[in-house]
């Protein structure tokens, strides 16, 4: 079964921010895993994001949701992992 990806719509912006490379590899990574098997990859959040999960592509983090019943992932944010300002970021954009 093939997953739909939808994105948020500042995640475009986040993407610009990483860098082309790095970009590149996170579209990667979401195509070959998330499309797949969300659920086996993540890593369920807690507090005010506990409805979604974290997926770790090298120095970066990305938030999504799964919607199990639509066969849809929901990207909310992608960023650095060394502060934890994607999850405020991620907070921010609910």
């Amino acid at each position: 079964m093939k997953w739909e990806i939808i994105y948020h719509k500042d995640v475009d912006d986040d993407l610009k921010s990483v860098g082309p490379s790095a970009a590149k590899r996170i579209i990667h990574t979401i195509n070959k895993k998330l499309t797949c098997e969300p659920e086996k990859f993540g890593v369920p959040l807690s507090h005010n994001l506990k409805d979604f999960q974290k997926l770790r592509i090298g120095d970066f983090r990305l938030v999504y949701q799964v919607f199990q019943k639509k066969v849809i992932v929901f990207v909310l944010a992608v960023g650095p992992r060394r502060d934890k300002e994607i999850y405020r970021s991620a907070s921010d954009r609910l």
